[in-house]
């Protein structure tokens, strides 16, 4: 008999591990609590002609590559025109002055990053996965013999989630204890279409301003050039307008609109909240057999490939198994 095994979180690292396990001969269940799959890889739709149901990012801004692993992953939704490069240059707006930065080649897609998890959902699906959406896991309780998801039993469960959500769930007092110690960066995301062309810029990081940290231009990002921007906010000021994050859209877009010299008129908006957005490099805590625990907090830098990777390597952490 396969060995049965759940994973809670369809993020990118929950997704990369369930292909592992897969691989491993597993049978694997996901559940998450979302509509929609992805995690942080956030995406609304616009509502107004000529860019109706068009999506537009609003978490992960773009993701780069480092790593072979990932490399190969990232060719083969290439190939499939789910990804493609899009710049390794930004502008930078610091103190009032206009910069360039040349970094790492960001990539991007053009049915928004979403589309990635969606696709591999898909993927996993065919090769015998039972994806549960909107399921919400109430109790994970790790015995010798077997993991109990709300009393279903399991040989090992992943938890693919920060820390301070399977803190929540975790059935371990001195474990929930050590998740709950991870540091998370707040933001506001607000988007933006405006009546004229496309801006010049791919995006701006913004430097020493209190409210805005990134600007990016939605258009040149998806590749078809739509008037359409997105802002995201520092962590601090995110952090104290959490819960009435609604009445900030216009405040965080007329900030975007003076950095970027924009006099258009904004024809639609919107804006939403990441209490849990970025993490802070974390130390896996000690875990139980049976228990694994996976995502980009667990790296030096984290980001979508540092998920996709800590997912790739979960079967280090269940050596019942190998």
């Amino acid at each position: 008999m396969p060995a049965k095994v759940a994973v809670i979180g369809s993020g990118i690292s929950g997704i990369s591990a369930a292909h592992k396990l897969i691989e491993n001969n597993c049978a694997v269940t996901i559940f998450d609590q979302g509509k929609n799959p992805g995690g942080r890889l956030g995406l609304r739709s616009l509502r107004n002609i000529p860019f109706v149901n068009r999506p537009v990012d609003v978490g992960a801004a773009y993701f780069t590559i480092s790593d072979p692993i990932f490399q190969n992953k990232v060719d083969a939704w290439q190939q499939l025109d789910l990804a493609h490069k899009w710049s390794d240059t930004f502008h930078v707006f610091s103190d009032y002055e206009i910069s360039t930065t040349t970094g790492p080649m960001r990539y991007a897609t053009k049915k928004g990053l979403r589309s990635l998890a969606i696709h591999e959902l898909a993927v996993l699906t065919k090769m015998g996965v039972n994806v549960l959406q909107e399921r919400k896991i109430e109790n994970v309780a790790v015995n010798s013999d077997n993991v109990k998801v709300d009393n279903e039993e399991f040989d090992a469960v992943v938890l693919a989630m920060p820390g301070i959500q399977a803190a929540r769930i975790i059935e371990n007092d001195e474990l929930a204890n050590e998740l709950n110690k991870q540091n998370w960066a707040s933001a506001l995301s607000a988007w933006f279409v405006i009546d004229s062309d496309t801006p010049k810029y791919d995006a701006m990081f913004v430097n020493n301003h209190e409210v805005v940290s990134l600007i990016v231009n939605d258009g040149k990002r998806r590749g078809d050039n739509a008037p359409v921007i997105n802002v995201i906010t520092t962590s601090d000021y995110a952090k104290q307008r959490l819960e009435n994050f609604a009445n900030y859209a216009d405040e965080v877009i007329d900030h975007a609109l003076e950095i970027w010299n924009i006099q258009s008129e904004v024809v639609e908006k919107g804006i939403t909240r990441w209490s849990i957005a970025q993490p802070s490099p974390a130390t896996r805590p000690e875990l139980p057999q049976r228990l694994a625990i996976v995502g980009d907090a667990y790296s030096d830098n984290p980001r979508i490939e540092s998920a996709w990777l800590d997912g790739v390597a979960v079967l280090s952490q269940l050596e019942m198994l190998n």
